[in-house]
């Protein structure tokens, strides 16, 4: 996952009053409750799902932001596939891949204009049990000599930033879109910036002014000037 991040606090706070999922969709065609899933059957069944939220509605990540967009601008895109691991350490564990998609107005820190940043993160859930799962052992970043890195990233990874998970405590009732905005605030830098503010780009285009010439007097002339006043 992106480690980059808004501030901190904003993981921590509930994820209540986003929105409904509406437009998510299984493989099968059949209307999914993104913010109610069982997120435990959902990776054993290796079933599918996709939509779309306004990103007004995720108001966690949309805290300190600028107004976002209205329609298709202002939408995130989601899907997730389910599966259980199949060699390493991961055999048998539950597994959803999240991938996220956005283009959220944020502000440059550096011209103080609004721009559209484009978001566009894969990570790998692995599914725990309790709160106590979560510090146990080779997930979250740590590395274990139990799972080869290039192996396991061709069969568990599917391409994703690291070959190892992020532990997220699952459940019956497992709320896929907290998911999909923590995904956000952490792809989203705490200090956005242009690459190239628009301000600066203008200024690059325009030549410097020149200096005036100022006409040197010849030594020649001032030597001729010196025998005179003799």
């Amino acid at each position: 996952m992106n480690t980059k991040g808004l501030a901190g606090g904003k993981l921590g706070k509930s994820a209540g009053g986003q929105g409904d999922g509406e437009g998510a969709r299984a493989a099968g065609a059949t209307p999914v409750d993104a913010r109610r899933i069982d997120a435990f059957a959902f990776a054993r069944l290796g079933k599918e799902a996709q939509g779309s939220v306004p990103l007004v509605r995720l108001t966690r990540f949309v805290d300190g932001l600028p107004e976002q967009p209205a329609g298709e601008a202002g939408l995130a895109h989601w899907s997730v596939r389910g599966e259980e691991g199949k060699s390493g350490l991961l055999a048998g564990q539950p597994l959803l891949h999240l991938h996220v998609r956005a283009n959220p107005v944020v502000v440059c820190q550096r011209c103080n204009a609004p721009f559209a940043y484009p978001v566009d993160s894969e990570v790998l859930l692995q599914l725990v049990k309790s709160e106590d799962d979560l510090d146990d052992g080779f997930a979250s970043g740590e590395h274990s000599g139990g799972i080869e890195d290039e192996g396991d990233e061709d069969e568990e990874g599917k391409g994703f930033v690291s070959n190892l998970p992020e532990k997220v405590v699952g459940s019956h009732h497992f709320d896929l879109l907290a998911q999909v905005e923590d995904e956000l605030i952490l792809s989203v830098p705490y200090v956005p910036k242009h690459d190239v503010c628009p301000g600066a780009q203008a200024n690059a285009g325009e030549a410097p002014p020149e200096e005036p010439v100022v006409k040197r007097p010849s030594p020649f002339a001032v030597l001729e000037q010196l025998k005179h006043k003799d």
